[in-house]
């Protein structure tokens, strides 16, 4: 699967709020238009306190409102640098509370810096020692990607990339990935009451899906941040997204497929089935589709399925259909409109694929494509 290359997301800070909150902001980043504030992660983990708003920068100078419901958590939020239309530069994390009346963006004399700073002493506690843990691991995969940025920019058609790179690319990124997870385990057993460390875990789960480990870092938090509602949120997420277990039957349901709305989703008889998670404007997606193509018509007749789950909203169904055509999708696609299926599942990065076997039962997650091909080709000869 091919990814796009990307920043190394920060380590955030965390204070609670409780009542509505006004606060001033100072830029020493240039904004060409408002800078815009949103929730860092889906809104079901907010409890009300899901925002998504503007204001505009004068003279290097903002102001907000924050407004606070019945909150038992910090909430973590993001500031967009919108720099064209379908274009943004994202700051790090940060948090707010009633006590948070000021925010610094960026740092004087670097114009490019997109760092969120609070004046509160907590959140500058909470994050130093967050930041002092994983710091090794952040400068290791800081310069991971800055030498794969410049190896991919060292590419002058970038339709022609080598497959290679990306599945060196992948592997590394999973790496660094599973690593983070052990270093995030590690914290939370030292820090059982970090807020910090619970958004952390909602978004290495948010970003990954199901793992099992997430369940093992939840469990080591202390009851006291388990029952705050945010907590109670991601604990029941988890446990949905835990029927994606390796080992378990794929779940049911009841999508249809996008050209027979009369039939509904099923798992078909093969060998082998791999279902895609995709939507018909996800570039990494699209990329993908000539090789599944040309594996679903060499290993199909020997036991090889592909099911397609396209999560398109209700108005981008012609496009949707168009994609299909445009690349002569063989196998069936089945329509979760709006994406509201998946969203349950929490399959919130795409491409996402499952490896099924005969059973139906899941063997694989977000196997590479170099790794699908050899597997085919040694069990379906």
């Amino acid at each position: 699967m091919k990814k796009f290359l990307l920043s190394v997301a920060c380590l955030f800070n965390a204070v609670c709020f409780s009542q509505n909150s006004n606060i001033a902001g100072k830029s020493f980043r240039p904004f060409k238009y408002k800078i815009i504030i949103s929730s860092a992660f889906n809104e079901k983990y907010y409890n009300g306190n899901h925002i998504t708003d503007s204001a505009g920068v004068k003279n290097g100078t903002f102001r907000f409102t924050v407004p606070a419901k019945a909150s038992d958590i910090p909430y973590a939020y993001r500031f967009n640098d919108k720099i064209s239309a379908s274009s943004f530069f994202q700051s790090n994390v940060f948090f707010i509370d009633s006590r948070t009346k000021n925010i610094t963006v960026g740092k004087e004399g670097d114009p490019q810096n997109f760092e969120v700073v609070s004046n509160s002493a907590f959140i500058s506690t909470e994050t130093a020692k967050m930041q002092a843990y994983f710091a090794q691991f952040t400068k290791q995969k800081q310069a991971f990607y800055d030498k794969s940025r410049a190896e991919y920019e060292s590419f002058q058609d970038k339709s022609k990339i080598p497959q290679e790179f990306w599945d060196s690319y992948q592997a590394e990124e999973k790496k660094f990935s599973v690593k983070e997870d052990s270093l995030l385990s590690g914290y939370v057993k030292e820090n059982k009451n970090s807020f910090a460390a619970l958004w952390k875990l909602i978004e290495k789960f948010e970003g990954n899906g199901y793992e099992e480990i997430y369940e093992t870092i939840f469990n080591n938090f202390s009851p006291e941040i388990k029952r705050k509602k945010t907590a109670e949120t991601l604990r029941l997420a988890l446990k949905n997204a835990g029927n994606f277990r390796i080992n378990n039957s794929f779940p049911a349901s009841k999508i249809k497929n996008i050209k027979e709305p009369g039939s509904e989703f099923s798992i078909p008889a093969a060998k082998y089935t791999l279902v895609d998670f995709w939507f018909s404007s996800c570039k990494p997606c699209l990329e993908q589709m000539p090789f599944f193509v040309d594996l679903y018509s060499r290993y199909h007749a020997k036991g090889f399925q592909i099911i397609g789950i396209a999560t398109d909203q209700g108005k981008y169904k012609s496009s949707l259909l168009k994609i299909i055509s445009k690349f002569n999708i063989p196998w069936t696609n089945y329509w979760d409109m709006d994406g509201k299926q998946a969203s349950e599942w929490t399959i919130t990065s795409f491409p996402t694929n499952y490896l099924l076997d005969e059973n139906g039962k899941i063997i694989a997650k977000n196997i590479p494509e170099k790794e699908l091909s050899a597997l085919l080709e040694k069990k379906l000869k």
